[in-house]
This record gives C-alpha cells, structure tokens and sequence, in this order.
C-alpha cells in the first residue's frame, strides 16, 4: 500500500533533510578522494585507522556493516595504507596507519580542508556551531533510546512450544 503523501511531521522532514545531506557529503567525499585514487568509503577507514581500532569498531563508528568495513580495510592492507597489528588483551586484530597510508591520508586532508574553506565562506559560523550543538542533543536522545529498546528486547524470553 502506497502513502497518499510523504508525511509531514516535522521529525519526518528533518530525517529526510539529514538523508540528503549525508548524500551530498558523501558525493563531496568522493570528490575529494577520487582524483587520489581512493574512495569515500575507503576514506572513512582510512581516517579511523589514524587512532588503532579494530574493524568492529570502525564499523560501529560510522555506522555501516562490519563486514563491509572489513572489505576495505583487507584492499587497504593489500595496497599498504594500513596493516593489521595484535590488539593487546583480544584475538581481533587492530587497524593502523602506515607510513605510505598516513601519505595518502594527509593528501586527502589537504584537500578536505580547501573544500571546507570554500564551504564555510557561504554559511553563518554562528549558526553552524548551533546546529552542531543541536544535533548533539539530538544525538544523545536517540542514543539513549536506542539503548532502552535494545535492553528491553533483552529482557524479553521468548518459550519454545513444547
């Protein structure tokens, strides 16, 4: 069954607003990482692996499939931007930088930065800061919401029939 129209509550337009707007940085992203050889995607590793973490981690961080995170960071490995080392205290492996990986990073960052620059000059920096604060908040609510629903669900036993 089809809506007879997008609904218009205003939690329903500001989600849509943000699906656009992660649309359009991740276009950007490609932009920005293409001309290097690299991805949005492989980007967003890339830039978590700066800090060592597994890819659980990373996953969880950008929201997306650990095992997607996996795929990258195994072709990251394979083309030396990252490297697998024993995470102290597991059996996962971590994700770091290296050398050659760091390079190519810091070049994706030179450019962020001139995108950024040529960005921020058409929006009010006040107001940014204050969406910036908003979405924190909104943030934390949904957070906080998410962690009652999942530990509600775990309470919940479900008999077999016998």
């Amino acid at each position: 069954m089809k809506p007879s129209k997008i609904p218009e509550d205003s939690w329903t337009v500001f989600a849509l607003s943000i699906f656009k707007l992660n649309s359009l940085i991740i276009q950007a992203g490609e932009n920005i990482a293409q001309p290097i050889g690299q991805s949005s995607a492989r980007w967003q590793v890339l830039g978590r692996a700066f800090k060592p973490q597994t890819v659980a981690e990373i996953a969880r961080d950008i929201g997306h499939a650990r095992q997607s995170v996996q795929r990258v960071a195994d072709i990251l490995a394979v083309e030396g931007l990252i490297a697998y080392k024993d995470h102290p205290d597991r059996r996962t492996k971590l994700l770091e930088l290296t050398p050659k990986g760091l390079k190519v990073l810091t070049t994706i960052y030179a450019r962020q930065l001139k995108w950024s620059e040529r960005i921020l000059a058409k929006l009010n920096p006040k107001q940014l800061a204050t969406i910036v604060d908003a979405l924190k908040d909104i943030a934390q609510v949904l957070e906080i919401d998410l962690s009652a629903k999942s530990k509600k669900n775990k309470s919940v036993t479900i008999k077999p029939n016998n």
